[in-house]
């Protein structure tokens, strides 16, 4: 179902026999289903949602991840296919990049140069893969090519939030560290030291950070604070 700012229904689309979970690629309201009721076991259905309709775009393989979309056409991850892949932990390796023409149902493959682990988010763009252990690797969501990679010593990296302006990625961590590295080198410009004291639930919630009028505005457990895109003062 579909609902408008003041929560008035607008429309629904008919149910299926699966699995789905909606997502909104590049805008698009889309639904990814998997026949039975184990999410991951079978091949992701992309279905396109609309008013009384829901239709199959394509068929990608198991466990794809949805990133966004590039140029209206949605982009997800492809996993190493070996099943001691599809049974291991957390940081399953991923291998290539799938893109869906909408038009057509047509899926490209663009494959990485190395397989890649980490959380991965898409933003103008750019691909990027943040380990547990700090490690940060961009990719281009065209090409596939790995434009940097920077190892650094702060775990528990957030999400990345990006400055076109200052061009720089921002992180924090959960224990209230900010990193900015550069957008274009991955090179480290600044990072703080952690807070005095974020609280006692930085265990239960994940740091994240976003940008306010381009004010780096972070969250370490339930502490909310902010500070300059040029750095500490």
């Amino acid at each position: 179902m579909a609902y408008g700012p003041s929560g008035k229904e607008l429309w629904r689309a008919p149910s299926l026999d699966e699995y789905c979970t909606p997502a909104a690629l590049g805008g698009v309201p889309y639904a990814l289903c998997s026949k039975g009721n184990e999410p991951g076991r079978t091949p992701v259905e992309l279905m396109r949602l609309g008013p009384g309709s829901l239709t199959e775009v394509a068929t990608l393989p198991k466990k794809a991840e949805a990133l966004g979309a590039v140029g209206g056409q949605p982009l997800f991850l492809a996993p190493q296919t070996a099943k001691d892949v599809y049974e291991a932990g957390y940081e399953r390796p991923y291998n290539a990049l799938l893109r869906v023409a909408p038009e057509t149902g047509q899926v490209r493959r663009i494959p990485l140069a190395h397989p890649l682990t980490g959380a991965a988010t898409l933003v103008d763009g750019v691909v990027y893969f943040v380990r547990s252990d700090g490690s940060v690797t961009a990719v281009s969501a065209d090409s596939g090519r790995r434009l940097w990679q920077k190892t650094t010593d702060m775990e528990s990296l957030s999400a990345p939030a990006v400055s076109p302006t200052y061009k720089r990625v921002y992180f924090s961590n959960r224990f209230g560290r900010l990193l900015a590295l550069d957008s274009r080198t991955g090179a480290e410009v600044w990072r703080t030291s952690a807070l005095d004291d974020p609280g006692d639930k930085v265990q239960s919630y994940p740091p994240r950070v976003l940008l306010v009028k381009d004010a780096v505005v972070a969250m370490a457990g339930y502490t909310l604070f902010s500070r300059s895109p040029d750095g500490p003062t």
